[in-house]
């Protein structure tokens, strides 16, 4: 459920890039993401780390979008994020000796350290590569930019999940929410 609500930012930015342009809809964002971070300070007395991050990122690219009346700051933030995700994933796993990935998953889905750090590893490769493919879409491809972008990386990463967890299929074991609520 968290993973379509996050979408919402990705789904109101091509509404109104697709409505309007890319300097209203950059706007719409920068709203939104503050509206959101106010609105869980508010109900939870904290702002989520993603959404931290997501605010942290769209409020001065999107300022500097709009000061200068150039796109390629907004778009070059979504390149910055993916990478801030994979530096965040490699430091708290090597100098930490936390995963992350594990930290959020592990209620779901039992699988052994080594697991994890395979799992950890490659969605690193898969932020790094995603944040490299949006380089090439603004400056080979622009006109297809927003479409890379939403659906495009949304789709790829569901298709990532899945075919991760194909892949270990065998080494990792779902944990039936039933019987992980009784355990505690």
């Amino acid at each position: 459920m968290k993973f379509f609500f996050d979408l919402v930012p990705a789904i109101l930015f091509l509404v109104f890039y697709l409505a309007f342009d890319i300097y209203a809809a950059t706007i719409a964002l920068m709203v939104f993401v503050t509206g959101q971070a106010i609105w869980e300070y508010f109900t939870h007395g904290k702002v989520s780390n993603m959404v931290l991050i997501t605010f942290l990122l769209v409020i001065p690219f999107g300022a500097i979008t709009l000061f200068l009346h150039d796109e390629f700051f907004i778009k070059i933030k979504f390149s910055i994020f993916y990478w801030v995700l994979a530096i965040a994933l490699l430091v708290s796993s090597y100098f930490y000796k936390k995963n992350l990935i594990q930290l959020m998953m592990q209620k779901q889905i039992e699988a052994s350290a080594t697991t994890w750090q395979a799992i950890n590893f490659y969605w690193v490769g898969f932020f790094t590569l995603i944040g490299l493919i949006n380089l090439v879409f603004i400056y080979k491809f622009p006109q297809y930019w927003i479409y890379f972008k939403f659906p495009g990386v949304p789709i790829v990463m569901l298709i990532f999940m899945f075919s991760l967890f194909g892949f270990y299929s065998k080494q990792i074991k779902f944990i039936d929410p039933e019987t992980s609520d009784s355990k505690n």
